[in-house]
């Protein structure tokens, strides 16, 4: 059938022509390019002041021979021996009579990275003054590696605090078959409650002051890539902690009980309260 040219032409620039669909993932590339372009330009712009010798805005330049770099590393002891010395001169004052024993737990693997957060643990308890006894639990180390353990805790993290302390047990990973590794954090506090506070048999004992302490221990379980700014207890009285809201209302005592145990909600998302924010929610 013969169409006439000018309708021949139209269809196939048409056909030629495919039309331009505009999907998600496309406003997001250009909504990056944007943020990052604004952010180029504004930080251009920034008057950043060059280093100098003297006057604000100072810069110290890298070390360029044996004496600087000396002079740095000494500078650096100086202020590490200076921040050991915080205690000295910021003593704390004691608990009061009735204050419970305290224990911090954190478990642990004995892989590198863990020992590297576990003494960063310690330290940050030994700045703040955590009150009690502080027990990493270690699970599933092999001889070699409890060995190793036990010398550097002897060595260096028991020279912080007399209550520091390491606690070994067996693996718990396969404990019901199905080879999964957090099993080891409530399997070894039960270790650690059996073996090392001997939790049972102070209960059972006709010792009252045995048995007192025992059920009036505070245990405080949190992780090892936590860091301490202050000291956590069991009262909660003059904190600023933010209170989750309950059914319930709020606590009439702020203070961990028995019967009114404490945990820390995840502060995690786009609430009140993100990750980016220090803000602590408290329940019960």
């Amino acid at each position: 059938m013969a169409v006439p040219a000018r309708q021949t032409q139209r269809r196939i620039g048409v056909a030629q022509r495919p039309k331009l669909r505009l999907r998600p993932e496309h406003l997001l590339c250009v909504f990056v390019a944007i943020v990052f372009g604004v952010q180029y330009f504004v930080f251009r712009g920034a008057d950043v002041p060059p280093p100098t010798s003297t006057g604000q805005g100072e810069r110290p330049s890298p070390p360029k021979s044996p004496q600087q770099l000396q002079q740095l590393r000494k500078s650096l002891a100086d202020s590490l021996h200076s921040a050991n010395n915080i205690h000295d001169e910021n003593p704390s004052s004691s608990p009061p009579a009735d204050f419970p024993p305290h224990y911090t737990l954190f478990s642990t693997s004995c892989s590198s990275p863990q020992n590297w957060q576990s003494f960063v643990f310690f330290f940050f308890a030994h700045k703040v003054r955590q009150p009690g006894h502080v027990v990493r639990i270690a699970s599933g180390c092999t001889p070699q590696q409890q060995e190793e353990l036990t010398a550097f805790h002897e060595s260096t993290v028991s020279k912080l605090s007399p209550d520091f302390h390491v606690h070994f047990t067996p693996d718990f990973t396969n404990v019901s078959g199905d080879n999964y590794k957090y099993y080891n954090k409530p399997f070894g506090v039960r270790h650690w409650l059996e073996h090392w506070l001997r939790y049972e048999e102070k209960v059972r004992s006709g010792d009252d002051a045995e048995r007192t302490e025992a059920e009036d221990s505070i245990v405080m379980i949190l992780d090892p890539d936590m860091a301490l700014m202050r000291p956590l207890t069991y009262d909660f009285t003059d904190s600023n902690v933010l209170i989750h809201k309950s059914k319930r209302g709020p606590p009439k005592v702020k203070k961990v009980m028995h019967g009114q145990p404490w945990a820390s909600l995840y502060a995690f998302g786009d609430g009140e309260c993100s990750i980016l924010l220090e803000c602590s929610f408290w329940t019960r």
